[in-house]
């Protein structure tokens, strides 16, 4: 079983009751490649201690709730030379650089396969999303920091459109799933099944652009206006207002669901978040 603390609250597949007006269907899964450019649908890998079960990209099948870290089996792969640790999970690829602990990655993967199948019926909570993020091959590395050798070589090699957020080993603490400030695995692996997967999948829900979607549409009320840019000041009204002058409006609007998945899911709900987050989200 892939329960996690903190994220075991049953999201189901809504985001619901945070403003009347932000009502739309969520649902959280992933897909992976096989570093080759194509999907590695039956991938059975041993180590010393288990073996992972057969799995399928069949998304009517029950999903295997084993997982294992091996050796990095796509080592010969352009931009995945540096990394020396894998886990499939169910099709989506955790890979780990040399110095990120065997047990981070598997928590990494672990909290992926709860955002897969998070009411933990043996199934992706969305078959379509899941199908998706196969399709685009969607991948979580895992740097020592940033800078290093496997970071360097991924991102002078990598030409895919399955990676929108990374993580960093000083940013996974198993022991504090998605605690603000200690553990960024839920927002990086929520960056990348947003992005990789619900924009394309459900482009009138999710769509990044400004009017594009009823994503952009809520984000706009919760800014107090529609902004491409940083404002100078945001209006009294406005509950979110994210300052990072580096992102852009599309950057925003990933920003934004992320902050109304983990209100939602009760990660929030501590004085010590709310108090690190109140210049950026007042719904605490």
């Amino acid at each position: 079983m892939y329960c996690l603390l903190h994220i075991c609250r049953n999201l189901e597949t809504q985001i619901t009751n945070i403003y009347p007006f932000l009502l739309f269907t969520i649902a959280l899964t992933m897909g992976c490649s096989d570093g080759t450019g194509g999907t590695d649908t039956t991938n059975t890998t041993t180590t010393t201690s288990a073996t992972t079960t057969t799995n399928t990209s069949n998304t009517g099948t029950a999903l295997n709730s084993e997982f294992v870290v091996v050796d990095n089996p796509y080592t010969d792969q352009s931009g995945y030379a540096e990394f020396t640790t894998f886990v499939d999970v169910w099709g989506l690829c955790v890979f780990g650089e040399a110095g990120v602990s065997d047990e981070k990655v598997l928590f990494v993967a672990n909290v992926l396969a709860e955002l897969i199948d998070n009411d933990e019926d043996g199934f992706a909570d969305d078959p379509a999303l899941l199908e998706k993020l196969i399709e685009e091959h969607a991948t979580m590395p895992i740097f020592k920091r940033e800078g290093s050798d496997a970071e360097n070589d991924f991102f002078d090699n990598y030409n895919g459109q399955g990676v929108s957020a990374v993580l960093y080993n000083g940013e996974v603490d198993p022991s504090q799933p998605g605690h603000w400030g200690d553990d960024a695995t839920v927002e990086e692996l929520m960056h990348t099944v947003n992005h990789v997967g619900h924009v394309a999948l459900y482009p009138d829900t999710f769509g990044l652009s400004p009017n594009s979607s009823r994503l952009s549409a809520a984000m706009d009320v919760a800014r107090g206006g529609q902004y491409t840019s940083i404002p100078s000041n945001y209006p009294e009204a406005a509950w979110y207002h994210y300052d990072d002058f580096s992102c852009d409006y599309q950057c925003m609007a990933i920003e934004y669901i992320y902050w109304a998945q983990v209100s939602n899911m009760g990660i929030l709900d501590d004085s010590q978040t709310c108090s690190g987050i109140a210049n950026e989200w007042e719904l605490c």
